[in-house]
């Protein structure tokens, strides 16, 4: 039996996480038996980070080692259907979201003072009430720290939008009239890019992104089918 570990369900979505979320549609994918553990502290993970997956002793980390780990164990290829240039758009369509797109969702949430009093109270709701605001001002001091280190955090909202809404536009144009960005069925790119883009239109406050996002009706039919 798998044990994946997320963080918990927030925002009417799965988990806070997408990439919590993406580990968790591929598992139910690829019909493998496992139970879920919610936990709100990383910490314990090997990298500090969730999603984690427990397996016959072992504890694999991060969502593509998940995805790897899982094929394995399944004998399933998420893209076996794809041509080589297919695969090489797909990696491509992946890392734009988790390595660019994924920090501007961070950022409507952490560094929107509107939508952090939601995600304060969401998130940390377990600390103590005298403890919590000395805690949590301290978490999104690191949270902004590293949206700034990436770069991301050093742009307005309207930055952050102009280089976000770019990467909703590639992932439409993949997508074309399809149902799935490359056939009738979900391949690996898709289970990233419907967690992502749920997440972005999941902030409790609407932000110029999420605006721009329910707008787009093949966006929006994509992720229902999702």
């Amino acid at each position: 039996m798998i044990t994946l570990t997320i963080y918990p369900e927030s925002f009417g979505e799965p988990s806070a996480s997408p990439f919590c979320t993406k580990a968790l549609c591929m598992l139910k994918a690829t019909g493998l038996a496992f139970q879920i553990d919610e936990s709100p502290d990383p910490r314990k993970a090997p990298k500090q980070k969730l999603p984690m997956i427990e397996h016959d002793g072992h504890i694999i980390p991060d969502s593509e080692q998940i995805r790897e780990h899982i094929e394995a164990a399944a004998d399933h290829d998420f893209n076996a259907s794809l041509s080589d240039e297919q695969r090489g758009i797909a990696d491509a369509v992946t890392r734009m979201l988790e390595e660019h797109f994924y920090f501007a969702v961070v950022a409507d949430r952490w560094a929107n003072d509107a939508n952090w009093e939601h995600v304060k109270k969401a998130f940390f709701s377990d600390i103590h009430a005298l403890l919590r605001p000395i805690i949590t001002r301290s978490i999104r001091k690191q949270a902004l720290g590293q949206l700034n280190g990436q770069g991301i955090g050093r742009h307005s909202e309207a930055e952050r939008f102009g280089r976000a809404s770019r990467d909703v536009l590639s992932v439409k144009s993949v997508l074309g009239d399809k149902p799935f960005l490359f056939g009738d069925a979900p391949t690996a790119a898709d289970y990233t890019a419907v967690p992502m883009l749920r997440a972005s239109i999941a902030t409790p406050v609407p932000t110029m992104l999420s605006d721009f996002i329910r707008s787009e009706d093949k966006i929006m039919s994509y992720l229902e089918r999702g």
